[in-house]
């Protein structure tokens, strides 16, 4: 009768080869950088995003400040106990804003910043950075509610997870 199989030691040999291509393979994929936000709770949330956008802009820049707009975006669901990425790349900015209401519509992360959303579907909104220092982004008038987002300062990281827990805070 004839067998075919690998000796012990050849057995050894394809087994560290395999370890070292998958180590090989992990090191040439790209790491992932984003904004997360991960729910500690039972409870089901809605959440936003605001970050400053535009050609050319630098908010900390007088003369480049007004090509600066602050874009807020959502909605995501968040589920139980889970985690969503918010913005899916390195994160760029020192501040990130973000807002979250329950199914219920009751606020569960809020903050001092005051920016727009649409309470009823999926937004887009660009603000000019002027009217937001101002703390009047003019939601109303432009169709819009006001709703106080929480500032994250992510302080140059390029990857940042934000935790909603029981207490409501993140």
């Amino acid at each position: 009768m004839v067998r075919f199989g690998i000796s012990g030691l050849a057995a050894k040999i394809v087994a560290a080869l395999a370890a070292v291509l998958l180590v090989l393979l992990a090191s040439v994929a790209p790491a992932l950088a984003d904004l997360r936000i991960c729910n500690q709770t039972l409870n089901l949330y809605n959440v936003a995003v605001g970050s400053f956008s535009g050609p050319h802009c630098d908010q900390n820049d007088p003369q480049l400040r007004s090509a600066c707009q602050f874009e807020t975006q959502g909605w995501w669901n968040l589920p139980a106990n889970g985690c969503i990425s918010l913005i899916k790349k390195p994160l760029d900015q020192t501040f990130y804003y973000v807002f979250a209401l329950d199914i219920y519509g009751n606020d569960a992360l809020t903050g001092e910043r005051p920016l727009c959303v649409n309470v009823t579907k999926g937004f887009d909104i660009r603000t000019p950075y002027d009217d937001t220092q101002a703390n009047t982004p003019e939601c109303w008038q432009r169709g819009y509610q006001q709703v106080k987002f929480k500032e994250i300062d992510v302080g140059g990281a390029s990857d940042w997870t934000v935790f909603i827990n029981q207490g409501g805070g993140g």
